[in-house]
């Protein structure tokens, strides 16, 4: 009796260890598309994959460069098996828009909002404008900075004139107005310098580009209308949100109302199954760790990261969710 009561006790054991060594025997590679080197989605990629490589050393990540625009074709084609990507670039690759000239249906993800970047439409203070529909009403000679060209700032601003309000870089150009192709730092210097009146920009506020600049000059930032946000959500895939005042002090005298792209894990359909459920895992179960790796990180939140995806779950991760209780 005593044989058989050991006997049970030490199956599920083995039973166990057959299936870690059979994971451990899968040592699996998997390519992850980032950001620039240096850059915060390189940082993050990097702390992701020590972390994954800590609680599954089956599992080892290399981490590529990449870009907002280039990770959605490397992982849509199968060149890379993961990688970070922004919701409305998914919605866009899915769907083969612009800047996309062919659709990637095998995009999926672990889920979402492992940091979130927000819609800075800023503006000199002088000009006197104080609205969006302002500028379009008075067909304001603007002369705004956006970002080079197809970076998600400039994407953003550019769809969002044409599709909201038919209005091209060559309408802005006929009122007498300019548009700037250059970088963030570019925009801030020509803002005090008062080559620029506005800039838009995409990204995690506090914003040191908005800090400087306003430094040399009084600015505003201007906010998005409900209609705006119902119109970004729904034709671009971008989530409306709030810029806390805290975090322009002297800049913003209320929250303000913008529109935000989450940060989300995308791999390839082909990806293992149980590789992606293990990974969804370590992230959630580790969320508490996310911020020290990089501080937008701590927007990551387990029992909501699969809601109000760009791209169907990988079924590995919805499992996960599932398991959890998060995901019914």
């Amino acid at each position: 009796m005593k044989k058989l009561v050991l006997f049970l006790v030490i199956l599920p054991l083995a039973m166990l260890s057959g299936e870690n060594a059979a994971l451990a025997q899968k040592n699996v590679k998997l390519s992850f598309t980032s950001g620039g080197v240096g850059g915060e989605w390189y940082v993050m990629s990097a702390g992701v994959a020590d972390l994954i490589k800590e609680k599954a050393p089956w599992i080892e990540m290399t981490v590529l460069p990449g870009g907002g625009t280039l990770n959605k074709v490397r992982v849509g084609k199968g060149e890379v098996e993961s990688g970070w990507g922004l919701n409305p670039f998914v919605v866009s690759a899915l769907k083969g828009e612009d800047p996309y000239k062919e659709k990637y249906p095998d995009l999926r993800v672990l889920g979402g909002s492992f940091g979130d970047t927000y819609l800075h439409f800023m503006v000199a203070e002088d000009t006197g404008i104080t609205s969006i529909d302002r500028i379009v009403e008075k067909k304001h000679p603007m002369k705004i900075g956006v970002g080079r060209a197809g970076v998600s700032g400039e994407w953003a601003f550019r769809k969002f004139m044409e599709k909201y309000y038919k209005v091209s870089y060559a309408d802005i150009k006929s009122w007498g107005g300019t548009v700037s192709l250059t970088g963030y730092p570019e925009i801030a210097t020509n803002l005090k310098d008062r080559h620029l009146d506005f800039g838009f920009i995409n990204i995690a506020p506090p914003a040191s580009v908005v800090q400087e600049a306003a430094l040399g000059r009084k600015l505003n930032l201007l906010p998005f209308s409900n209609a705006h946000l119902e119109f970004l959500k729904k034709e671009m895939g971008l989530t409306p949100g709030i810029i806390r005042k805290e975090s322009y002090p002297g800049v913003l005298k209320a929250d303000l109302p913008t529109a935000l792209m989450g940060t989300v894990f995308m791999v390839h359909q082909k990806v293992d199954p149980e590789v992606a459920y293990t990974i969804t895992k370590i992230l959630c179960e580790n969320a508490s760790r996310l911020p020290t790796i990089a501080k937008c990180m701590g927007d990551f939140k387990p029992e909501v990261a699969w809601k109000d995806m760009p791209a169907e779950l990988h079924p590995g991760a919805a499992r996960y969710y599932k398991e959890k209780g998060y995901l019914k």
